[in-house]
């Protein structure tokens, strides 16, 4: 058992590392998985047109400054972060090579889904409220401070979440 636990653990860090440099060294255009359907909830939710430049992003000239959802905008670090916290959560419960792959996926699936709630939350309030700041600091700070603020809250409501979920679930067992 313990040894499964191991192998689990170790997968997962190598196909996190794996994510991250794959990543790291791609395109914008490989990014997309992750600023697609970011930049959709955005449009919904501002009302905005962002078309997408290969090699730049999704761009919306209809603000100013001009707003960009580019590779950095991805949220894929956070999302890592997301996948190995649930993982690593979720790696004691692993008793076998099924649940190995259902828990992975699983988590692998919700922390894409918070990471596009996170990404859409930072970059809405960028969009309508940081503006507003611009005479008391800085807008390239205040969206740094922003996306640090809102990261931090959404791993440690996730966070909480799991846990919530997990102690639910050993509940009814």
């Amino acid at each position: 058992m313990k040894k499964l636990r191991l192998t689990f653990l170790f997968t997962v860090f190598c196909i996190g590392f794996a994510f991250k440099w794959y990543f790291t060294n791609l395109d914008v255009e490989y990014s997309v998985w992750l600023l697609k359907p970011t930049t959709i909830w955005v449009e919904q939710i501002t009302g905005l047109n962002f078309d997408f430049l290969q090699n730049e992003g999704y761009v919306c000239t209809h603000t100013l400054p001009i707003t960009i959802i580019d590779k950095s905008c991805s949220g894929l670090n956070f999302w890592l972060m997301a996948l190995l916290l649930g993982t690593f959560l979720l790696y004691k419960k692993v008793t076998n090579l099924w649940q190995f792959f259902y828990s992975f996926m699983a988590v692998f699936g919700l922390a894409w889904l918070v990471t596009i709630i996170a990404n859409t939350g930072r970059i809405v309030i960028s969009i309508k409220f940081l503006p507003l700041l611009i005479p008391y600091i800085d807008y390239s700070q205040s969206h740094l401070l922003l996306g640090i603020f809102i990261y931090i809250t959404m791993l440690i409501l996730y966070y909480l979440g799991l846990k919530w979920a997990i102690g639910v679930k050993n509940k009814y067992k």
